[in-house]
């Protein structure tokens, strides 16, 4: 037989202990020092207890043969000194044949054991066969420990089958024929399959129970049990006829086995080119870094031979590595290093320096001076692995039985998978990167950056599912406004806000729990989706659930912050079958709600100004501004004691095609909400300080009064728009008067002040419209730089016959003059009312008692007939009427 030993790498041991590093005395860690575990357990244990079994085996089968005898009637034809020679010597002369991280030896002593079976006593051959043979495996192979003692156990149950074997079969007789010649074929076939059976059986027990599916591999070693029995035979026959003859078979069998060594060993150097195809081809397919991983430190074990491999990879911050580590039947375990351990002698390769550790050195073979000099004994290679800007380690440790230790060779062959693994770790963490970009991407498409809430885009997409999944049945949507948030941004700052506004998000999300879903649209809208809400009053009910849940003041920084909410629902199918039409006309309820300061509200068609109708007179109101086709009337503004005109309000009128007049209240509300306010506003003030120009130009030094509204207050071009057309219609800026109402101001205040702030610079004259109507006028009124207040119609109309409103008047004039401020009273109705506001000092007056707004040609009519008047103090009512 082909003498079979147990070549398989002890199995890397458990996390944190590594097997195969050098430790200080020079002793191997193995997963034998695993604490808690019997060592029966352990992989080392279960294969000692296999050998120990064998032995008691081997030992127990002998005694019959000591009490009795086999009775071999002649001696051996080689003496027992010259089999323990053989045996020992052959030892030295193995072929490899590797299977996996396995691997199976194959040697000549099939020479000796065949000699030894013809004629030797049984107990002493096998006493002879198992000390021979333990000292070769120590002396050539060195094997230690549980290897040792296995392959020792190995040897002496294949011999003692041989010997049994062959006795049953040759009989007594000590001749060579035929009978003996089967005999020896049977037991050295016998016998090697019973050592490939139980090699495998030891690897299976060890660290790998897929072992048992390479046995038919294993058995590639087999048909040479054939020559070397027939050889170990031809030498008997010739030892019996001339023994110097033996010395010539002697020289064959060992050409012959140098030859198969040669051939074996090229075989498997055309298996390894092979396996590192293979090795380039697994990276290549594979796009997950933990395969790679894998792959690397899986292959680096099997083609290099080692017990353990390791990759060492530094951590990002600069500090540390990451161990990974391939243990046991390819399991991958990883663990922090906090540093790099000076002492072992694979660290020079962190500096991109190769190390080769030969067994039995006290330093590394290459190393920088002042790293990784430890004297330790070792057995092992390390070399970099560039990852990117990185430089990681790529280390195997132990060398298995089938070479002595790892050599230059073994070190280039190393260095050629650490830069396909480099390239293949290059790229798949580039792939990896390019992952976490789309997945980031990806997300922050469908997900608020701020609150981490889904955004609009993704939270139509869900409605739009819910409304898929179950088309006939109802839900609800509700779209969610905090009041009066602007205010904190602009009192607080933005970082407030944002600050205020994820945390109403997050008590959204706690509040609502499995109920529904919170999304967030931007601002501070927020948006809900309550797929199991079917009925009105269980939304409202959750609705008002959530509008208490904002009543208690929100935690932000060292303030607690009010951040109470208006809510608008609607539902599906009933109010729209797609996400827009839900989202919109809950929003239709949200502002319903708001102006209703009612918390929260159904969508109710009524409250729907978007409606086909206001939507074509939005569009004909478009139309009609670029056009340029709404008129631009004025109302004369009259001193009441003197009876002097001093100037014109600008007012428009729209006559709709095909719909007639339409009310300047109506249109200009449309025109404030649709983004038409501004190009109106220019419009009239063009036109205004035209025909203020032609009056001028006539002799009339009047002003023109034109009403901005609060969004042209916001806008920051107003100034240099306002100052162009001054120059165009080559007015002093004196000329012109801008009224603006209180709301308008205190909607963004600071930014309407500054706005105000850069019309004084240029000469306008401000007038605050409908003085009275505010709520904090009064308090703001000293801070404006507003040249003039303007009476609103409601206190005037009644004047005389309402003594609250009299009063009202009475302290707008006072207040304005003690602040230095020209007072305007709008409204005048009738003579009684005039006269009265010229004896308590009002300074200008207008309303339809002195004029109608007229168009342009009448107003000049009317100003040519007061010139012509010899009184100029007559005033002269209801002008156009």
């Amino acid at each position: 037989m082909t003498d079979q030993h147990h070549d398989a790498g002890q199995a890397a041991g458990p996390p944190g202990i590594p097997p195969g590093r050098p430790t200080a005395s020079g002793a191997r860690a193995t997963e034998d020092a695993e604490p808690g575990r019997p060592w029966w357990h352990r992989p080392n244990g279960r294969v000692a207890t296999m050998s120990i079994a064998l032995l008691v085996v081997t030992a127990v089968a002998q005694i019959p043969w000591v009490l009795h005898g086999i009775g071999f009637r002649d001696k051996g034809i080689v003496p027992l000194w010259v089999l323990f020679l053989l045996f020992a010597a052959t030892e030295g002369f193995v072929i490899h044949l590797r299977v996996r991280r396995g691997g199976h030896a194959v040697s000549l002593s099939e020479i000796p054991l065949v000699l030894g079976l013809l004629g030797t006593d049984p107990v002493l051959f096998l006493l002879t066969r198992i000390v021979a043979g333990a000292i070769g495996l120590a002396l050539f192979r060195r094997q230690r420990g549980v290897k040792l003692l296995f392959n020792v156990a190995l040897l002496g149950i294949t011999s003692l089958v041989a010997i049994f074997l062959f006795h049953q079969i040759a009989g007594p007789s000590t001749e060579l024929g035929p009978r003996q010649w089967i005999a020896a074929y049977t037991a050295m076939f016998v016998t090697d399959v019973l050592a490939v059976v139980l090699v495998t059986a030891a690897i299976a027990f060890h660290d790998d129970r897929g072992e048992w599916k390479r046995l038919r591999a294993a058995m590639q070693g087999t048909p040479l049990v054939a020559i070397t029995t027939s050889f170990a035979l031809l030498t008997a026959l010739v030892a019996r006829t001339d023994p110097r003859a033996v010395a010539l078979l002697g020289v064959v069998s060992l050409a012959a086995y140098l030859a198969y060594r040669g051939y074996a060993r090229q075989s498997q150097g055309h298996a390894q080119v092979e396996e590192l195809y293979e090795f380039t081809r697994a990276l290549g397919n594979s796009l997950d870094t933990r395969e790679v991983v894998r792959i690397v430190l899986d292959q680096a074990r099997d083609q290099l031979r080692a017990e353990k491999a390791e990759l060492l990879v530094p951590s990002l911050d600069g500090h540390g590595f990451l161990q990974i580590q391939m243990i046991g039947q390819g399991e991958v375990v990883s663990n922090r290093i906090d540093e790099l351990p000076q002492g072992e002698w694979w660290a020079p390769a962190a500096d991109g320096q190769p190390v080769l550790q030969p067994l039995g050195t006290t330093k590394p073979a290459r190393a920088k001076r002042g790293r990784g000099a430890a004297d330790v004994y070792a057995d092992g290679m390390a070399v970099p692995v560039q990852l990117g800007e990185l430089t990681g380690v790529l280390l195997v440790s132990g060398s298995l039985a089938d070479i002595t230790t790892f050599e230059e060779e073994h070190l280039r062959l190393f260095q050629a998978l650490a830069n396909h693994a480099s390239v293949s770790l290059a790229n798949v963490q580039l792939v990896d990167k390019l992952r976490r970009e789309a997945t980031e991407k990806e997300h922050l498409a469908l997900h608020d950056p701020l609150t981490g809430l889904a955004n609009r885009r993704q939270f139509q997409t869900l409605v739009d599912a819910a409304l898929a999944a179950t088309p006939d049945d109802t839900f609800a949507v509700m779209l969610m406004d905090l009041d009066q948030f602007k205010e904190v941004n602009d009192a607080l700052g933005h970082d407030t806000g944002d600050a205020l506004l994820h945390e109403v998000g997050a008590r959204l999300q706690r509040r609502l729990g499995a109920r529904g879903l919170v999304a967030r649209l931007g601002g501070d809208e927020f948006a809900v989706l309550l797929p199991s809400i079917s009925s009105r009053e269980d939304a409202l009910a959750v609705g008002e659930d959530l509008t208490h849940a904002m009543e208690r003041p929100v935690p932000v920084g060292h303030l607690m912050l009010d951040a109470r909410a208006s809510i608008g629902i609607s539902f599906a199918p009933d109010h729209g079958d797609n996400a827009n039409t839900l989202i919109q006309r809950a929003d239709v309820a949200m502002y319903a709600a708001k102006k209703a300061r009612s918390g929260v509200r159904v969508y109710q068609p009524e409250d729907d100004q978007n409606t086909p109708t206001r939507l074509a007179f939005i569009a004909d109101l478009r139309t009609a501004i670029q056009r340029c086709e709404l008129d631009v009337v004025f109302q004369p503004k009259v001193d009441p004691r003197t009876g002097a005109v001093i100037g014109a309000e600008a007012l428009s009128r729209w006559h709709r095609t095909g719909h007639g007049f339409v009310p300047p209240d109506q249109f200009i509300e449309i025109a404030e909400h649709s983004g038409l306010i501004r190009p109106l506003t220019f419009q009239v003030l063009e036109t205004a300080l035209a025909r203020c120009a032609e009056w001028r130009a006539k002799g009339h030094m009047l002003h023109v009064a034109v009403n901005l509204s609060p969004s042209s207050l916001v806008d920051r071009t107003l100034s240099d728009t306002v100052a162009r057309l001054l120059v165009q219609a080559g007015l002093p800026a004196s000329a012109l008067t801008l009224e603006i109402t209180e709301s308008s101001i205190m909607a963004d205040p600071a930014r309407s002040l500054a706005t105000l702030d850069g019309l004084h610079a240029l000469g306008v004259k401000l007038s605050i419209d409908d003085f009275g109507t505010g709520y904090s006028s009064l308090g703001r009124l000293r801070s404006l730089p507003i040249q003039e207040v303007k009476i609103d119609k409601s206190f005037v109309q009644r004047l005389m016959h309402d003594a609250s409103d009299q009063a009202v008047a009475h302290s707008a004039i006072q207040l304005g003059h003690a602040l230095g401020l020209q007072v305007v009273a709008e409204g005048v109705e009738d003579a009684e009312t005039a006269a009265h506001l010229a004896k308590v000092g009002c300074n200008v007056i207008q309303g339809y008692y002195i004029s109608k707004p007229v168009d342009h040609l009448s107003l000049l009519t009317w100003l040519a007939e007061r010139a012509s008047n010899a009184d100029p103090k007559v005033i002269y009512p209801r002008f156009g009427t």
